[in-house]
């Protein structure tokens, strides 16, 4: 009787044990990351914002706290792209609402410019992180970095020479102030300037 208590009362914390060992989730790379850093979206974002209306952008005030990433930007006036010959041919990627993961709907843009950059060895490619108007300046500077770096090693990852791809930060600085929806939506982007 003793014996089977006692199996009866271990086969019981065994099953508490393993019921609560945590789930293995992929490992976060900077192509599934969210703002703070992590991944707790990364499920959902190849269908976030993808249709006309923006779930998050008439709720609440505007962010106003800081990505602490202490990053330090650039001047975009001392681009080495501000020439004539420069050119906008690719279509911007765009992101969701404080993120700068790189959704699977916006992977085939990269890719096309990979395969530009690939058989283009001569040209340099500036990307520009944009974000929409909600958000303090510093936030939306940081933040617009993370974008254009996050698309810079995408386009690495997929056999592009670091060395002739630069990103630069506009954060909210071009953004339509108190936009609607859709115009936030599109504000919220990288997009591409190549030089030959």
């Amino acid at each position: 009787m003793i014996l089977k208590n006692i199996r009866v009362i271990f086969s019981v914390l065994l099953f508490f044990y393993f019921s609560s060992c945590a789930k293995k989730v992929q490992p976060d790379t900077v192509h599934n990351v969210n703002s703070s850093g992590t991944s707790e979206l990364s499920e959902v974002s190849d269908s976030f914002n993808s249709g006309s209306v923006d779930e998050f952008a008439d709720l609440g005030a505007p962010i106003n706290d800081t990505l602490d990433d202490g990053l330090s930007l650039r001047d975009p006036t001392l681009s080495s792209f501000n020439d004539e010959s420069a050119t906008r041919p690719f279509e911007p990627v765009l992101f969701g609402f404080d993120q700068y993961n790189i959704q699977a709907s916006e992977r085939a843009k990269i890719s096309r410019i990979a395969d530009y950059m690939k058989t283009n060895p001569s040209a340099r490619l500036l990307i520009e992180g944009y974000c929409d108007w909600k958000g303090t300046p510093d936030y939306n500077k940081s933040l617009g970095d993370r974008r254009a770096k996050t698309v810079k090693e995408y386009l690495t990852d997929l056999g592009c020479e670091e060395n002739r791809i630069e990103v630069i930060s506009i954060g909210d600085e071009l953004a339509t102030p108190n936009a609607s929806s859709e115009i936030a939506r599109l504000d919220r982007r990288a997009t591409f300037v190549v030089s030959e």
